[in-house]
């Protein structure tokens, strides 16, 4: 069963009461900085000038940027003269995307008809290719050449010193249809192409449609085993870069669907195949993701947005990119399930409205609790905690099948076989009698009791799927009453959709009403006041919220904070080893100091003996660190592994 026929499944009515939550805010309670996943990378591939100026004039800096110029300058031209004078014309473009971004992420990929070993003109699997598309090159050695010189004219001529290559795209989804051999001479001549022209330049992929799948058969829904996900091609790809000494800089795939588990699935899979291979940690990037088709553009996908960056932010996954920035196709209904952030005539859908509020996060992330399990997060910057909150409400039989199959860690298929899932509507039934108590079965086995075990996770999405939510705001240690701005965004406030839907009936054509929104997309907010440092908000379903309070003098670590330690750390950056040194009369040298990730994990603890100090950090991925003393929780340093 494909995932996208099992979520069409997965949507059941269910019986629903209103719920509320109560968030303890601790401002002065140090996590973690801003992780990087929380300002998503785009795939910017414009379709009109209207949407092109509007994403190089908004003034985000992105966290990677991926674009798909490399593949229209080979398929617009005729030969590597006419690929490279076309590629100069767009030299400022392409500077400015690496401006906006930590990553400039280019995507060789779709075989031109004038380096392709076929001639065959028919529409290939994938959407606007031709079967010689998707085929090896007539010769190997031309297109080694291709490869180094534009690599070359991106990195050595226009200076795009941030610039990561990627393998083909999705050859997974019928994009190459050569033979495993093929692909794997795609892969190392690429390889070779891109390092001749620069030896610093980042190269990878496989870029896979979905990370546990091969070429040529994907994993069954649910929980990919180490053993199964040695079969992928991300797996052979490791396996194989060993053998050649060509072992990507970076490894990348895609994901379109709602099972948030699979980023963790995959990245601890990744994490532990390098260590198996005695290889060093490798930057993990989901190159493209986005709901699936199916809830593109409703309610849900505005919510879906934050919950995938925070869900992001708890792994070792380094960049991630929203796979698009504008619709690809023009339609008669503007808003047709899309892959677009802004649909094809440049209206702000309410999704990229949510991306827009995670954005304005700054500074720290400070500790917050619940009574309720929710999805949000908080930070402090200079004078401002700022509040983000996703009133994430699927299905509660989505949420509820997902635990199982994760927690569990089983696949569909093995759920199938026990009796507890049959592949029909009725099945998925059946489960939801058992998940909501209408039906008991014991807890003598491994998959009974994992099925149990999800029934608390069905009862909650259950009493919040249809009914207005309350959080009920707890800001700690600051009683007072406080200003500050509320951003929301839900089916009517905010929302583009709405009003371009608004428009459409009172008769004005699909032109006119673009038109009319386009002047009109900032995103308002209320003005708003704390009650003796309380606050309290009721949210649609699928709504998100932004909260800004203005509260002077919140003691939180800031920048000046950090850089005024008594600790220092050498070399910063570091690959392997660092030397912690201490003030030699500082009582810090009887402390330990712990090593934080940028989820707020503590991943290493380290003895202080003496004046100085150093220690091994090879064991830890690629990214940023900070480290903390026990005994003296003011002293902090930043640094960064490579």
């Amino acid at each position: 069963m494909t995932r996208s026929k099992l979520f069409l499944l997965l949507i059941l009515s269910c019986h629903l009461i209103s719920g509320q939550s109560t968030i303890n805010i601790y401002p002065d309670t140090f996590v973690s900085p801003i992780n990087i996943n929380l300002k998503p990378g785009v795939f910017f591939v414009p379709k009109t000038l209207t949407a092109k100026t509007a994403f190089l004039s908004n003034g985000i800096q992105q966290n990677c940027i991926r674009t798909n110029v490399i593949e229209s300058v080979l398929n617009n031209t005729s030969n590597l003269s006419n690929c490279l004078s076309l590629l100069t014309t767009v030299k400022v473009d392409l500077q400015s995307l690496s401006s906006k971004c930590d990553k400039l992420l280019f995507i060789f990929e779709k075989m031109p008809a004038w380096l392709s070993s076929s001639s065959n003109p028919s529409p290939a699997n994938t959407p606007g290719w031709s079967v010689l598309n998707t085929k090896p090159p007539a010769n190997w050695n031309t297109w080694q050449t291709v490869v180094d010189s534009i690599t070359s004219k991106i990195v050595n001529q226009f200076g795009i010193t941030n610039a990561y290559f990627e393998i083909w795209n999705e050859p997974d989804l019928g994009s190459w249809t050569g033979s495993m051999a093929d692909y794997f001479t795609l892969y190392k001549r690429t390889y070779d192409g891109v390092k001749s022209a620069n030896p610093m330049a980042k190269v990878g992929g496989p870029t896979v449609n979905f990370w546990g799948n091969n070429i040529f058969w994907q994993p069954i829904y649910g929980y990919i085993s180490n053993a199964k996900a040695d079969s992928s091609l991300i797996g052979q790809l490791l396996d194989s870069g060993v053998v050649w000494n060509k072992v990507p800089d970076f490894i990348s795939w895609h994901q379109f669907d709602i099972t948030h588990q699979t980023f963790d699935n995959a990245s601890k899979y990744i994490q532990q195949k390098l260590i198996a291979l005695s290889l060093p940690p490798a930057e993990m990037i989901v190159s493209e993701w986005n709901a699936p088709s199916q809830i593109r553009d409703t309610k849900l996908a505005t919510s879906f947005m934050i919950k995938t960056q925070l869900e992001l932010a708890k792994t070792s996954i380094s960049n991630n990119v929203i796979a698009a920035w504008q619709d690809f196709n023009p339609n008669s209904n503007e808003f047709h399930n899309d892959y677009g952030l802004i649909t094809y005539g440049a209206i702000h859908k309410p999704a990229y409205n949510s991306i827009l509020l995670s954005n304005q996060l700054k500074g720290d992330i400070c500790k917050t609790t619940s009574t309720d399990p929710y999805y949000g997060t908080a930070s402090v910057s200079a004078d401002t905690l700022s509040i983000i909150i996703s009133n994430y409400c699927p299905p509660p039989i989505v949420e509820a099948l997902n635990h199982t199959l994760f927690e569990g860690q089983f696949n569909i298929l093995q759920l199938d076989s026990a009796g507890y899932l049959k592949n029909t509507a009725n099945g998925l039934l059946h489960l939801d009698s058992i998940y909501s108590g209408l039906l008991s079965i014991p807890n003598i086995n491994a998959m009974q009791i994992a099925i149990n075990n999800s029934k608390t996770v069905y009862q909650h999405y259950k009493s919040i799927y249809n009914s207005p939510r309350q959080f009920n705001l707890n800001i700690i240690g600051y009683p007072g009453n406080y200003s500050g701005q509320l951003f929301l965004i839900d089916s009517t406030k905010n929302n583009m959709q709405f009003i371009y839907d608004s428009l459409r009936a009172a008769g004005y054509t699909q032109a006119a009403a673009i038109a009319s929104i386009l002047p009109i997309q900032t995103i308002n907010h209320l003005n708003i006041s704390t009650n003796s440092g309380q606050y309290s908000i009721s949210m649609q379903p699928n709504a998100v919220a932004l909260l800004k309070i203005k509260i002077p003098g919140i003691n939180n670590l800031t920048e000046n904070d950090l850089s005024r330690s008594n600790l220092m750390v050498y070399p910063n950056p570091s690959s392997d080893n660092l030397t912690l040194s201490v003030p030699i009369t500082s009582a810090l040298q009887n402390d330990q100091i712990r090593i934080y990730n940028m989820m707020g994990l503590v991943v290493k603890t380290v003895d202080i003996k003496q004046v100085k100090t150093q220690f091994s950090i090879s064991d830890l991925p690629v990214g940023l660190y900070f480290l903390q003393c026990k005994n003296n929780s003011n002293q902090i340093i930043k640094f960064s592994k490579q």
